[in-house]
């Protein structure tokens, strides 16, 4: 996996750019979160590793709820009759896309109760309807991932002391870890007795502990001295992250005129699409629309027609396709 510095130096290097060279390396930033960017548009964005999910509680009497400042686009929600323990009722409101619907929905004031029926998406809020009844009931919204631009450097200051295999709990000595870690990845150096995998930062304690969201599986630290990596990392899967790589440096050698170096860089991240070199799809972007473009968002499309001609408020198609 790429962190922001690891990004940095595989472009500068691509591009015969020293690291210390301030006005090109800002170049190389731009063109570093614009490729970031362009690779999750591929496929209209609709890529398995976009999808996530976010929990949220309804409050009793309240309709309207905000989406979470982290998602682009909301692809379904399902609400619990309660705080989401194995044997609550999973409720799933019918998606209306149409603001006339739900006008007429609203006049017909459905009042409130625990099982919703109706669910509407508007800017950056959805609302449901009939109103929540009651407060605390688990709400799980599942959407499309907004991109964050990459400009933190890596953290590398101090060592782990401990952390035991199958924890999430680690300690460091000599570190300065803050809040604002969460979210991004540690790597555990193998050479120093890590297991060199990349793992998610869930919360940091205070300077020296943090806890991470999966448990470590490592041979267990204690006592030690093992070095680390702090990164911040883009949500590609490591496998095609140096897609980023690639059309950085096609577009920092298209800017130089140097058109044969770039066709060289394009050529390898999608076979020349975006540049105009072929019509199809080659490269690195690929495979990854095949083995990524598989997502949850809704495959079926029903033929024209075919819409369920008892229900006014729900459109399948709409649901398979975001139109």
């Amino acid at each position: 996996m790429r962190t922001f510095t690891k990004f940095r130096k595989d472009i500068a290097s691509y591009s015969n750019v020293s690291t210390s060279d301030t006005i090109e390396m800002e170049k190389i930033d731009g063109y570093l979160n614009d490729s970031i960017r362009t690779i999750c548009n591929q496929h209209g964005g609709k890529l398995r590793f976009l999808e996530a999910t976010k929990d949220m509680v309804t409050v009793a009497d309240q309709q309207t709820y905000q989406i979470p400042n982290g998602f682009r686009k909301i692809m379904d929600l399902y609400i619990y009759d309660g705080t989401g323990a194995t044997g609550d009722t999973i409720y799933t409101p019918r998606m209306i896309y149409d603001p006339k619907i739900w006008k007429h929905v609203l006049q017909g004031k459905l009042g409130t109760s625990e099982v919703p029926y109706l669910t509407y998406i508007e800017n950056t809020q959805f609302k449901v309807e009939p109103v929540p009844s009651v407060s605390g009931n688990k709400i799980t919204l599942r959407g499309r991932l907004k991109v964050r631009d990459l400009t933190i450097a890596d953290y590398v200051t101090g060592t782990i002391t401990t952390i035991a295999n199958n924890t999430t709990t680690v300690t460091g000595s000599g570190t300065t870890w803050t809040a604002s870690m969460k979210g991004r990845y540690i790597n555990f150096d193998e050479a120093s007795g890590g297991d060199g995998f990349w793992y998610k930062i869930d919360s940091v304690t205070n300077g020296t502990t943090l806890e991470l969201l999966k448990p470590y599986e490592g041979t267990s630290i204690a006592s030690g001295t093992a070095t680390f990596t702090i990164g911040q990392s883009s949500v590609i899967p490591s496998a095609y992250d140096v897609g980023v790589v690639y059309r950085s440096t096609a577009l920092y050698w298209t800017n130089q005129k140097d058109l044969e170096r770039a066709r060289t860089y394009w050529l390898l991240y999608d076979g020349g699409k975006e540049a105009g070199l072929s019509k199809d799809y080659g490269g690195l972007m690929s495979e990854m629309i095949v083995n990524e473009g598989e997502t949850e968002e809704g495959a079926y499309i029903p033929p024209l027609g075919t819409l369920n001609p008892y229900n006014d408020y729900y459109y399948p198609r709409q649901q398979a396709t975001g139109f």
